[in-house]
């Protein structure tokens, strides 16, 4: 089994990310489980939820104090991520402009500047979280057709295209 912790803020879509991470891992025949967790519910807040994916049935049901992956919607959050606890061998996953600087490994990709590309954007918000649905379907290799379909299953309207070029293209680009 493999434990995902995401952080972001409040509106970013980090239940969405997790729920269609989910998704695509029960397409390629995985167990998943995700599991929110919210504070204070206000746009902009910290918040975080847990993702579990596992070849075998999932019985844990709490939360996830020690991930193997910490994915971090922004490189400002890290310190809130490492305040929450890992495990001794965890590794990110971080929308970043440049390489973050750190002793764990990290893969990370510029989601700011994808979202703006192919214009998911939100009252002048870049939205990160379906770049980082791509990146993180590339980290746990999980294939991109199935992430592909699931992104035009969600929005089969005109949003499709640009959330599928979005998350291809972060697929593409994530690096370690």
């Amino acid at each position: 089994m493999i434990e995902l912790r995401i952080h972001g803020r409040g509106g970013q879509g980090v239940v969405t990310l997790a729920e269609m991470l989910a998704q695509i891992a029960l397409a390629a025949g995985k167990n998943a489980q995700t599991m929110p967790f919210f504070g204070v519910e206000r746009r902009g807040a910290n918040v975080k939820t847990s993702v579990r994916l596992s070849d075998e049935p999932i019985k844990n049901r709490s939360q996830s104090t020690t991930p193997d992956v910490l994915v971090l919607m922004h490189a400002n959050l890290f310190d809130a991520a490492m305040a929450d606890g890992e495990h001794a061998d965890a590794y990110f996953v971080i929308s970043s402009t440049e390489p973050v600087q750190m002793q764990q490994k990290c893969w990370y990709f510029d989601g700011i500047s994808i979202a703006l590309e192919n214009d998911l954007v939100v009252d002048g918000e870049p939205y990160v979280n379906i770049p980082m649905l791509g990146a993180l379907c590339k980290v746990l290799d999980l294939p991109k057709e199935l992430m592909i379909e699931q992104i035009s299953k969600k929005w089969s309207d005109k949003r499709g295209l640009p959330n599928v070029r979005a998350a291809t293209k972060a697929y593409e680009t994530v690096t370690a």
